[in-house]
C-alpha cells in the first residue's frame, strides 16, 4: 500500500491483514493523546504519522522525518489527501550528526546499515536536539522512532531533549541493523535507562508491555 485514506474500510483492512502495521497503529493510538507534540523518525509512507496526528487532533502537531525522496513524496501525497494541518515533514534523517550521510535502501526500508543493500545514496541528516533549537520548539511529548539500526544514534542526538522532557519513546527495534552498526538492543535499554525512563519491551503478538528485551519488537520507555 503506497496511497491510503486513514478512514476508509481499505485501510482498516490493509491493517488488519497485516499485523506489524495493525500493531503499531494500535499501540500509538493508545499513548498518543490530544494536544501533544510529536516526533516520528522514519515516517516511510506516512501510516505512523497520519495515525498520531489524527489522534493529537489540531491542537497537537507532528514532526515527521523521512530521509528519502521517494518515501518521501509520498508521505507528504498522504498527508494531503487526509487533508492534516498539524503536520509538518522533513526530508531528512535524524541522527546523532548533522550533514550528509551514506543511506542504504532495501525492498521496503532504508537504513544506514547495508545489510547487504547495494543501491545506495547520500541524504541530509541532523540531530534531533539541533532541529529543535532551530525550529525553537522547547518540548515534545512522544518519540516515535522506525530508524532501521540507527535507534541508538537518534537518542544520542537527542539527549539534550530527553533529559529535560522526559517524552514518551515508542521505538522499533532492527536487531540485526544494530548489530551491523556495533551496537545492541541491551545498549539501547541501557542508554533510555541512563537518562532516568523506566523501560520497557512490547510484543508485537499481543502489545503487552514487560521486560523481555531479548525477543522484543518494540522499546516503550516513558
Amino acid at each position: 500500500m503506497e496511497f491510503f485514506f486513514y478512514d476508509s474500510l481499505a485501510f482498516q483492512n490493509f491493517l488488519k491483514a497485516n499485523p506489524h502495521e495493525g500493531g503499531e497503529v494500535e499501540f500509538l493510538k493508545s499513548i498518543a493523546k490530544e494536544g501533544m507534540t510529536v516526533i516520528d523518525v522514519g515516517a516511510n509512507i506516512g501510516i505512523t504519522t497520519v495515525t498520531i496526528a489524527e489522534k493529537i487532533g489540531g491542537k497537537g502537531k507532528v514532526y515527521a522525518f523521512e530521509p528519502l525522496r521517494g518515501y518521501f513524496d509520498v508521505l507528504k501525497k498522504n498527508l494531503s489527501a487526509n487533508g492534516l494541518k498539524n503536520v509538518e515533514a522533513f526530508e531528512l534523517a535524524l541522527l546523532d550528526r548533522v550533514g550528509r550521510i551514506d543511506f542504504y535502501e532495501n525492498e521496503l526500508s532504508s537504513s544506514i546499515a547495508s545489510r547487504g543493500s547495494t543501491k545506495k545514496t547520500v541524504v541530509s541528516a541532523t540531530t534531533l536536539d539541533n532541529f529543535l533549537s532551530e525550529q525553537n520548539v522547547e518540548r515534545i511529548d512522544l518519540l516515535n522512532m522506525d530508524s532501521e539500526g540507527s535507534e541508538l544514534l537518534v537518542l544520542k542526538g537527542a539527549e539534550k531533549t530527553l533529559r529535560k522532557n522526559k517524552a514518551e519513546i515508542f521505538c522499533e527495534i532492527h536487531p540485526d541493523a544494530l548489530e551491523e552498526l556495533g551496537q545492541s538492543v541491551g545498549d539501547v535499554v541501557e542508554y533510555l535507562q541512563g537518562l532516568g525512563l523506566e523501560v520497557h519491551s512490547v510484543s508485537l503478538d499481543d502489545l503487552k508491555i514487560g521486560n523481555n528485551f531479548e525477543s522484543c519488537d518494540y522499546i516503550y520507555a516513558y
